[in-house]
């Protein structure tokens, strides 16, 4: 659940889908890389500290897939800044 609500709250603040091309070597973030990986890491930590609030984890899911598409889209950029250089 939570992946499915980080995919579609990504796409709904315009996130691209896939990264631009080659994707091999992007750094732009998209709805799918890597905000669900986001989503169910945050909702990994919350189970492995059995904290599963109500419905099972359910809300939790939606709460943690929110959060993770509005992290990717506002913060990820501040938090982990593009390398400079590189090869070419």
């Amino acid at each position: 659940m939570a992946i499915i609500v980080a995919i579609v709250l990504g796409l709904a603040l315009r996130l691209p889908l896939l990264p631009e091309k080659p994707i091999r070597f992007s750094w732009t973030t998209s709805a799918l890389f890597p905000t669900p990986v986001f989503a169910i890491g945050i909702l990994a930590i919350f189970y492995s500290l059995n904290i599963f609030w109500i419905y099972d984890g359910l809300v939790l899911a939606v709460l943690v897939g929110a959060f993770s598409a509005i992290f990717v889209k506002y913060l990820f950029d501040y938090i982990f800044p593009n390398p400079q250089g590189g090869s070419e």
